[in-house]
């Protein structure tokens, strides 16, 4: 076995090996150290990077294999978060040059859950400043770029965590997603990126628990990976209402095996938009048809509907306005020009407007709620064109098959912030190739809490068309 099958290999495997002491916890984290270093000047995929911590924490999961001890489900396991997550006595950038000095009192609670289940934490990934864009780079880090092609952009927020798992640079990521930012990126490169329900998994630094949207996010390459790290991180905590009297359990069970055998599909190939790239749209009728063959009942849904992206921007920006307004006053010269563009924006919303997007948020939720009368599952492309070039502006509009469509975040993911306003899981998982053998995404939602029957159907699809063993052509050595 070498270095490369041990960087591609299932966090899963990896954990079994590692605790039965026939892979070395500290070998495959060195493997991951190097695979960082290798990739500064391409990918540039990390921001922080934990040498003496993680080797510490490798060494000790060897001792304990050694004595026949587990950790944990991800016992010595090398995996990154993103840099918006506190790990205690590191820097939480955000992404910005106004925080490189915020150092964490603490770790999150989802932190402290995957240390609690043996995992080795190598570093912190890159993320644009404060995470309001849908590509990664950044005046404090510069560009991250996809390892399909280095001249795309892995997507954003959780940009950098996306492209570590599909290079091979640790099988887990743990990111963010309040509008897109682990879908997006996750379709972009051509990994799974899970969105769970709202409240699922705790989030203990948002500052308003009660309105928050922003969910923490799951990147793997594997369904099986992504269940045994929400088993992990699902369960409710004191510090997020959102999360009280969640449902608990283990999310792996019905994976093996899993059938979609007169399951309902609804397949809407638009939502919220008009435009969607011909070689997207392919992809994802011909996913729609593997459920079709895996026995499920698939009907396609082209009535049209609500555009939920006018509703979050008023709720998001008037969340920046009032997180980051301050800062754009002493600092602007120092922040993205977008993120104070949307500062802005936010700083011109009057009360009113505030209460009639909340008013929208819970519209669309019953809307999406009603979908499941008659529907187990949604099937959405995940975004309706391939990645943008790495130096695409945030504000430039972007074009569709030759076709100017406008506003990125309206027109690129139209499919991926509603969800996150009503809160239903979703998962992004890879359906198909571009001819020139570029990722495409296929998004399956749920009911809410339905994670695991979620994660079953997404397993059940990739037992049918594996997507694992096909990797980008630009993986550090």
């Amino acid at each position: 076995m070498n270095d490369t099958d041990i960087a591609f290999m299932p966090a899963s495997d990896l954990a079994t090996e590692i605790r039965a002491g026939r892979i070395s916890s500290l070998d495959a984290t060195e493997n991951v150290l190097a695979r960082i270093e290798a990739s500064r000047e391409t990918l540039n995929a990390f921001i922080t990077v934990m040498d003496d911590t993680a080797r510490r924490d490798a060494r000790r999961a060897d001792d304990a294999a050694a004595k026949g001890q587990s950790l944990g489900p991800l016992h010595g396991v090398p995996i990154s978060v993103k840099d918006l997550i506190n790990i205690k006595g590191l820097p939480t950038t955000f992404g910005s040059q106004l925080m490189t000095d915020n150092i964490a009192p603490a770790d999150a609670v989802s932190v402290a859950r995957l240390k609690a289940a043996g995992a080795v934490i190598v570093g912190k990934t890159t993320t644009p400043d404060n995470a309001h864009k849908l590509l990664t780079d950044a005046p404090l880090f510069g560009i991250t770029r996809n390892p399909w092609d280095l001249d795309l952009t892995p997507g954003g927020s959780s940009g950098g965590s996306a492209a570590a798992v599909a290079a091979g640079i640790g099988p887990i990521s743990l990111a963010t997603d309040a509008g897109a930012s682990t879908r997006l990126p996750a379709a972009c490169t051509g990994v799974v990126g899970l969105k769970p329900t709202l409240g699922l998994v705790p989030h203990n630094q948002v500052p308003d628990g009660f309105q928050n949207f922003i969910h923490l996010g799951i990147f793997s390459r594997t369904i099986t990976d992504c269940a045994l790290t929400l088993g992990v991180l699902a369960g409710e905590h004191g510090s997020d209402p959102l999360s009280m009297g969640v449902p608990t359990g283990e999310f792996m069970s019905g994976l093996s095996n899993a059938s979609v055998k007169g399951l309902r599909f609804a397949f809407r190939p638009l939502l919220g938009n008009e435009i969607l790239a011909a070689e997207v749209r392919a992809a994802c009728e011909k996913a729609a048809g593997v459920f079709e063959k895996l026995g499920g009942v698939v009907t396609q849904i082209d009535e049209a509907f609500e555009n939920a992206e006018p509703t979050w921007r008023v709720l998001q920006q008037s969340n920046w306005a009032v997180r980051f307004g301050k800062d754009m006053e002493e600092n602007a010269d120092r922040m993205d020009s977008s993120l104070v563009e949307g500062i802005r924006e936010g700083l011109s919303y009057s009360g009113p407007d505030l209460q009639r997007a909340m008013y929208g948020r819970t519209r669309l939720f019953r809307a999406v709620q009603a979908w499941f009368g008659d529907t187990d599952f949604v099937l959405t492309p995940t975004i309706s064109r391939r990645p943008l070039k790495a130096s695409h502006k945030a504000l430039d509009p972007i074009e569709i098959d030759g076709q100017d469509v406008g506003d990125m975040r309206r027109s690129w993911c139209p499919y991926l912030n509603l969800f996150n306003l009503t809160g239903h899981p979703a998962i992004s998982i890879p359906c198909g190739w571009t001819d020139d053998g570029l990722p495409i995404g296929l998004q399956i939602i749920g009911r809410w809490f339905a994670d695991a029957d979620l994660l079953a159907v997404a397993a059940a699809f990739e037992a049918a068309q594996p997507w694992a063993d096909r990797r980008p052509p630009h993986i550090p050595k």
